[in-house]
């Protein structure tokens, strides 16, 4: 008897396994949106806009080490998990993401999927991110495949111990916490107000380092 429970407790482990597993996987393929395109990266206007949007969204804290290239990567970010290392957004082929077409791009920033279609860890603000319109991610991608010039620095991998190193469950994290949704102005507020609610929901992202987690490292708002 207990000999077969044993056994059917293993299948029981095993095909939950299989299924969180795979249902992650499933999840991340359709939440992914590889059917946008973006072609006009050379347009002035749309550039300098995309340097603004750039810096409204401070990609550089995270993606520039003190004293090293514009977007290069590599800073080391602690969590309670282990340590990420911040991912080189300069338009390099090999070591940044100059073959990220449009839809990979926006993937990535709107919805924290990586152009191998695996989740990407929170440290990436991409819950606030999604709320910025695609006219403004596109200006970004612009800006990027176009004028940060390119650097070849190897980005280490996340040194996060086994199985917390698992990018798996992190589809499930977004599909919980981190649902795409649209910016809701305040009501009944000023042109200045509304402006402010949304850069700080989102570009700026300051809930992402000033709002309290909670167990799953959501924020608690």
């Amino acid at each position: 008897m207990n000999r077969k429970l044993i056994v059917s407790g293993v299948i029981l482990i095993i095909t939950g396994a299989v299924v969180a597993i795979g249902g992650g996987s499933v999840l991340t393929h359709f939440r992914a949106e590889n059917d946008v395109a973006f072609t006009d990266t050379h347009n002035a206007e749309l550039i300098k806009r995309g340097e603004y949007i750039a810096r409204t969204s401070d990609c550089v804290a995270c993606h520039t080490p003190p004293g090293e290239a514009p977007y290069s990567g590599g800073l080391a970010m602690q969590s309670p998990v282990g340590t990420i290392y911040s991912t080189n957004i300069t338009p390099d082929k090999h070591h940044g993401i100059g073959d990220y077409s449009y839809a990979d791009f926006r993937n990535a920033v709107k919805l924290g999927i990586r152009k191998d279609g695996t989740p990407l860890y929170p440290a990436m603000p991409f819950p606030s991110y999604q709320i910025i319109p695609d006219k403004d991610i596109e200006a970004m991608y612009a800006y990027f495949m176009t004028s940060v010039p390119a650097s070849d620095k190897v980005i280490p991998p996340p040194a996060i111990p086994w199985p917390l190193n698992m990018r798996w469950p992190m589809a499930w994290w977004q599909f919980l916490f981190s649902r795409e949704r649209q910016f809701v102005p305040p009501r009944n507020a000023s042109d200045q107000l509304i402006r402010g609610a949304y850069l700080v929901e989102g570009p700026e992202h300051c809930g992402a380092c000033h709002t309290p987690r909670n167990i799953f490292f959501q924020e608690k708002a």
